[in-house]
């Protein structure tokens, strides 16, 4: 008969953190493929993507637009600007923006991408380490126009 010796606690926990790192997806492209797969219209949502209170739009060429209406201002908001990719981080330099866009004409914002795929782009603001999710539409929408 063979009998299996139980698990100690610390070789069931390493246990579970290798399986878990196993399911993890892969972590985001760096660089230019990074940069191609930000290409398209992304939704930022406040329910998993069922409905979009705002756009960003990444163009091939580093242009971007950003668009939407939040809870607090009736006013729709608009953004553009130019966007650089090095490694995982994405920067973008506003060089225009409605006056109630979040960032004036000039700043620049950057992220880590922590994770995007076909459906959705994850992101880490640098400043505060919160995650935010955001999800891929058809560009036909092009709710920016």
């Amino acid at each position: 008969m063979n009998r299996r010796r139980p698990r100690s606690l610390a070789a069931s926990l390493v246990a579970a953190g290798l399986a878990s790192c196993a399911a993890m997806p892969d972590p985001a492209p760096a660089g230019p493929a990074l940069h191609r797969a930000l290409h398209g219209l992304w939704c930022n949502s406040h329910d998993g993507g069922k409905s979009c209170w705002a756009w960003d739009r990444f163009h091939a060429d580093g242009r971007f637009e950003a668009c939407g209406r939040t809870d607090d201002d009736p006013r729709p908001f608009f953004g553009a600007g130019r966007v650089t990719v090095e490694g995982r981080r994405m920067c973008y330099v506003v060089t225009a923006a409605s006056d109630n866009f979040w960032l004036p004409p000039g700043a620049r914002y950057c992220t880590d991408i922590v994770a995007i795929d076909a459906a959705t782009h994850r992101y880490r603001d640098i400043d505060t380490g919160a995650e935010f999710t955001l999800y891929r539409r058809p560009v036909a929408g092009q709710p920016c126009s």
